[in-house]
């Protein structure tokens, strides 16, 4: 069993070697890479065939076979080197130099026997002894693999490019890790240990594997299968494990004298072993090699369709972050907006970042850069560094960032989006910029637009509360009888008593008479402080502006109640009457008190006014299947169909100069909406109008629940 590994060795080599010179058959890197591929697969395939003695009176050729593609390993492995890293002029000496020497050796192999001798019978089987010569090949090969390192190292410190630099980056670890492989040369000089070359090969050639897969190695680009893939590395592993399983089990056959009985500890392990090995080789593949790629065009519909259509601010950048996120499968991202009283830029928005308070000062390096250049930072970019020092990465670290983008917007910048790393430790490609630099321009437009949006609902707010204190002004004077006529019943009532005590009206009473009168005349004045008190904290109520906050227990006729409270008395004095008809047990809706409140105010005022002379006003509530639905009838002069398309615009008015802005019914809509309701307003000249309001129930979480089992 003891040719099962360098079975799985070669095999895998020709497989990979294949694999890339299909991929590109033009590439003299390709073509390299396949030559050293072929060379260990001739290597290992014949050291099968050896250890197996399927050919016993064959040995001598098929060692011979088999050095033939070891001699030529070192030389083939520098050749790829040197084209790989574009030298191929610069080392074009010692490369025919050394295809020179490999030739003079293959000579020696096959003519004398001074370069292998003869072989050794170790307990595996035969096994190549070295001959006079081979310590020769052995100085040419530590020569090359030292001068590829030294022209690895001087790659990596020369390239500019951060996918340049990971890709020479993993070609210098394989060949750190090929070359321990030599250590099977020792066993040509007669020490007998099983030669393990094979698992640094395995090593290194999984290093190039993934540099393929991951960092576009050799210039392809490629999603490989993921059964392929993992069967692979399965193999390869397993090949690994099970060749430490068979050496334990020569320890044990020497203890136990008996081959059988000493693999059981052997099998026992490889049993054991094979499923959480299965269960890591997984977890490795989905993590490192398959996070599928996200798609561009399922980006941009979503941010075209889902985000950037969004006024609302927090909204917006709340999607933004969750979907890039979700799409392109970061650890986290976050936007900042700049905070201009501060003069900072702070996280408003963050998804799977540790610090969410994270604040930028508008004269830290990194902002300045972003700021006069309108280009991005990316974590792995060799000449930023350079160019920005270690601040670059005490800031990118802190942000948890490997790619920082200026929000731009006509010439300003009014943020910074921040994406973390790829869970699959992918980085940033070109395609990647070339998708997110237009794509945070339109998201700094859709940024300003919500800004601008939010500072104009500010200022329909304000206006909406300015002309309601108008309005409490107007109001105030009808009402303050109202809460006059308690007052002056309570002072009334007080001198009356007091009177009556000074001249002797009492002097018959009794102390319990005329306790008795004062417990009545404080149980009137009580009534009417509590009538004017009502009427003021209505009043007090009504003036406080909005919170803004959707609250789930909103009662409409008590709203509509209070509202009517406030009006009714100077309606009266109009001589309007105000006509209830609520249906009895209309359910909650989910909506902000306060601007309810304010909804039915300026609907009901405007009603009145369109009053000429006596009138009514007609409120009806009522449940309309899973709405609650109001309407407001008046008996005034109605609208005309061309004002009636117009009457929600904007400073729009049918009023006289200075009494109206125009914004009343402008506003109205607005808040109906951002409450989740919706309008409508019939109308008739001379006959009347109606405007109806309808919002939508509030659904108690069981029946949600309930709702949501049931289609499902």
């Amino acid at each position: 069993m003891y040719y099962m590994p360098p079975l799985i060795t070669s095999l895998w080599f020709l497989f990979l070697g294949i694999f890339v010179f299909v991929k590109n058959k033009e590439s003299n890197t390709n073509k390299c890479f396949m030559f050293l591929c072929l060379a260990t697969f001739i290597w290992q395939f014949s050291w099968f065939i050896l250890f197996s003695s399927m050919f016993k009176g064959l040995n001598t050729t098929i060692i011979n076979i088999g050095y033939s593609g070891i001699i030529f390993i070192p030389i083939v492995y520098y050749h790829f080197l040197a084209t790989f890293l574009n030298r191929q002029k610069k080392e074009s000496l010692l490369i025919n130099f050394s295809y020179f020497a490999g030739l003079i050796f293959l000579y020696l192999l096959w003519g004398t026997r001074k370069f292998i001798s003869g072989s050794y019978d170790y307990y595996w089987g035969p096994y190549p002894e070295a001959g006079i010569i081979h310590p020769a090949y052995l100085l040419l090969l530590v020569f090359l693999a030292m001068r590829g390192v030294y022209i690895l190292a001087k790659g990596l410190r020369d390239t500019n490019t951060t996918g340049r630099y990971n890709q020479i980056k993993y070609v210098f670890f394989s060949l750190l890790f090929y070359i321990p492989a030599s250590s099977d040369f020792i066993v040509n000089y007669g020490k007998e240990f099983y030669p393990i070359g094979f698992i640094f090969i395995l090593i290194s050639f999984a290093i190039i594997a993934y540099a393929i897969v991951r960092h576009q190695l050799l210039n392809i680009e490629i999603i490989i299968k993921k059964t392929l893939v993992f069967a692979g590395l399965f193999v390869a592993s397993y090949a690994v494990f099970t060749s430490f399983a068979y050496l334990g089990s020569v320890v044990f056959e020497n203890v136990v004298k008996n081959r059988w009985i000493a693999m059981a500890p052997s099998v026992l392990v490889v049993v054991l072993m094979l499923r959480p090995l299965e269960n890591f080789l997984r977890n490795a593949t989905d993590r490192y090699l398959f996070q599928k790629k996200y798609d561009y065009k399922q980006l941009l519909k979503t941010f075209t369709e889902e985000v950037l259509t969004v006024l609302d601010l927090q909204n917006l950048v709340n999607l933004t972050v969750n979907k890039l996120a979700d799409i392109i499968k970061l650890e986290n991202a976050s936007i900042l907006l700049q905070d201009e009283e501060k003069n900072e830029f702070k996280i408003v928005v963050s998804a799977g970042l540790e610090d969410a308070e994270y604040e930028l000062p508008d004269e830290e390096k990194v902002v300045t850069y972003l700021r006069e250049t309108g280009k991005y930072i990316l974590l792995d970019d060799i000449e930023q560094k350079k160019l920005l020092g270690k601040q670059i990465e005490k800031t990118l670290s802190d942000l948890q960032a490997d790619l920082v983008i200026p929000l731009l917007r006509q010439r300003s910048m009014i943020g910074i989006l921040s994406l973390g790393k790829k869970k699959s430790d992918e980085e940033f490609t070109q395609d990647d910029i070339d998708i997110l630099l237009p794509l945070a321009k339109t998201l700094a437009i859709a940024i300003t637009n919500a800004q601008l949006f939010e500072k104009l609902s500010e200022a329909q707010a304000q206006a909406a509360q300015r002309e309601k204190m108008a309005v409490i002004g107007t109001l105030s004077a009808g009402i303050n009888h109202e809460i006059c006529n308690p007052l002056g019943i309570t002072r009334g009532l007080c001198e009356m008593f007091l009177l009556n005590l000074e001249e002797g009206v009492y002097k018959d009473k009794t102390p319990q008479e005329l306790l008795k009168k004062a417990r009545e005349i404080m149980e009137k004045i009580i009534h009417e402080t509590d009538r004017a008190t009502v009427i003021t904290r209505k009043l007090s109520s009504f003036a406080k502006p909005s919170k803004g906050v959707i609250e789930g227990d909103v009662k409409l006729e008590k709203e509509l109640d209070e509202v009517i409270a406030l009006v009714e008395h100077d309606l009266k004095l109009d001589n309007i009457a105000v006509i209830k008809e609520f249906e009895e047990d209309l359910p909650l809706i989910a909506a902000d008190r306060k601007q309810v409140q304010e909804i039915f105010f300026n609907i009901i005022r405007n009603a009145a006014q369109s009053i000429a002379g006596s009138g009514k006003i007609t409120i009806r509530a009522f449940r309309d299947n899973k709405k609650v639905r109001v309407d407001i009838e008046d008996t005034g002069t109605g609208i005309t169909s061309d004002n009636l398309e117009r009457i929600f615009d904007p400073f729009f008015t049918t009023k006289e100069p200075g009494k109206g802005t125009g914004l009343g019914l402008f506003i109205v809509r607005q808040i109906v909406e951002r409450n989740n309701g919706q309008i409508f307003v019939r109308s008739k000249p001379e006959k009347g109008t109606i405007f109806t309001l309808t919002f939508e129930i509030m659904v108690p979480e069981e029946d949600m629940a309930f709702e949501a089992k049931s289609g499902s």
